[in-house]
C-alpha cells in the first residue's frame, strides 16, 4: 500500500459514521505532498478540514508513517472542481450543472433529483454563454423534458457558477 492509499484509509476511517467524506487524495511519491480533499452533505467548514488534518498528523507521527517527511493538507474541493463523488451531487439539486456524458455529449441544465443510479437535469432553456460540446454545437434546447444521466455515463460534471 503506497503512502496515498494509507493517508486515505486514516481519513476515511476518522471520516465513518460522520456526514463528510473523501472526494479525492492526491500527491505523494515525488511530490512529498499529498493534498486530502473533502467535503460533505451539505459541505464542510474549515474547522472540520484543520480538525481532521492535525487528527491524521497525529496519527502519521505517532506511527512513524515514513522516514522521509511530507506535507499534508487537507482542504474542501473549489467551486470550480469537477464533482467525482455521487454525494457531492445532493447538496447541488436546483443548481445548473454542466454535465458531459459519453452518450449525450455536454448537457447543461438544473439538478432537479438524484437517483439510486444517476441524476436527473432539467435542460437550459436559452442560456447564453453555454460552453460547447465535442462536437462544437451546445445542446440549448426547448424542450424542457427531464434528461436522466447514469453515473456511468457521467464523464465529467461541474456546478454553473452565477452571480445573479
Amino acid at each position: 500500500m503506497d503512502l496515498t492509499e494509507r493517508v486515505r484509509n486514516l481519513v476515511e476511517e476518522e471520516l465513518q459514521d460522520s456526514e463528510f467524506f473523501v472526494v479525492d487524495v492526491v500527491g505523494g511519491d515525488n511530490s512529498r505532498k499529498i493534498s486530502v480533499l473533502l467535503d460533505g452533505d451539505a459541505g464542510i467548514t474549515v474547522e472540520m478540514c484543520s480538525k481532521v488534518s492535525r487528527s491524521i498528523s497525529k496519527i502519521i507521527d505517532e506511527e512513524a508513517f515514513e522516514a522521509d517527511s511530507f506535507i499534508l493538507e487537507v482542504s474542501s474541493p473549489g467551486a470550480d472542481q469537477p464533482l467525482v463523488n455521487k454525494r457531492q451531487y445532493g447538496k447541488h439539486i436546483g443548481r445548473l450543472l454542466d454535465v458531459t456524458s459519453h452518450s449525450k455529449g455536454l448537457v447543461t441544465g438544473k439538478l432537479k433529483e438524484i437517483t439510486t443510479d444517476g441524476i436527473i437535469l432539467i435542460p437550459a432553456v436559452n442560456m447564453s454563454g453555454i460552453k460547447p460540446g465535442k462536437s462544437g454545437k451546445s445542446n440549448k434546447t426547448k424542450d424542457k423534458t427531464p434528461i436522466d444521466i447514469s453515473f456511468e455515463d457521467i464523464e465529467m460534471a461541474t456546478v454553473i457558477i452565477s452571480f445573479k
